[in-house]
């Protein structure tokens, strides 16, 4: 089986810190076929983190809940601190490890998760989005901002709840220097005009996209 990348969109209670679960993310770490674990707060909402962790494979991640001598103590430490059920899927990402969330030439992701109906292509929902990636780079004043790292891949599940109905999620995760970097080239008329054609090839299958900026601690 392919190497996968689970995430984790989780929101903490008022006053947890995700640094007081580190001790728990490590557990993670120890488990065979965990390959990485990092952790990524949310710019500008606060209690918002996600968790990037890679497996060798998704048959890996499930050996680690099946051992409930070691899983159901992890979880236990955790849900405690959460606001809310966490949500969580894996994806396989191109170019894997996704380095780009590793937080050495990008300090600052934007992940993007677009969710498709199951009638969508997905190969061509795929070639349509790697051509969008470049205009999202070069949106920034004087085409700076992006860092040129990026990974993109679809979810192993189909079954992803949105507002009630499956769907498959498309994953791009892009790197850039800072938050202003970002919002500098997502407020740009060359970022709205990309994104508006995009929309109108892809077409009524693509359902809704959500938007986390996160930076990121590889544990």
């Amino acid at each position: 089986m392919a190497p996968v990348t689970q995430i984790i969109a989780a929101t903490l209670k008022d006053g947890v810190s995700a640094d007081s679960l580190t001790s728990s993310f490590e557990i993670i770490k120890q488990q065979p076929g965990n390959r990485s674990v990092r952790v990524g707060p949310v710019h500008s909402k606060p209690g918002q983190f996600r968790l990037y962790i890679d497996w060798d494979s998704v048959d890996a991640h499930a050996a680690f809940r099946a051992n409930a001598a070691v899983y159901e103590p992890h979880m236990a430490s955790i849900k405690p601190a959460l606001a809310a059920p966490a949500t969580a899927f894996h994806a396989e990402l191109t170019p894997f490890p996704p380095v780009v969330l590793d937080n050495v030439k990008s300090p600052v992701t934007h992940l993007l998760l677009g969710y498709f109906g199951l009638e969508s292509d997905f190969d061509f929902v795929l070639a349509e989005t790697e051509k969008l990636i470049p205009h999202m780079q070069a949106a920034g004043p004087g085409g700076k901002g992006a860092t040129g790292e990026y990974a993109i891949g679809w979810s192993t599940e189909r079954d992803v709840d949105w507002k009630g109905e499956p769907t498959r999620v498309l994953v791009c995760v892009l790197g850039w220097e800072s938050p202003e970097a970002y919002h500098a080239a997502h407020g740009s008329d060359p970022w709205r005009k990309a994104v508006t054609e995009y929309k109108t090839t892809v077409g009524p299958a693509h359902r809704a996209h959500t938007v986390a900026l996160t930076t990121n601690k590889v544990l």
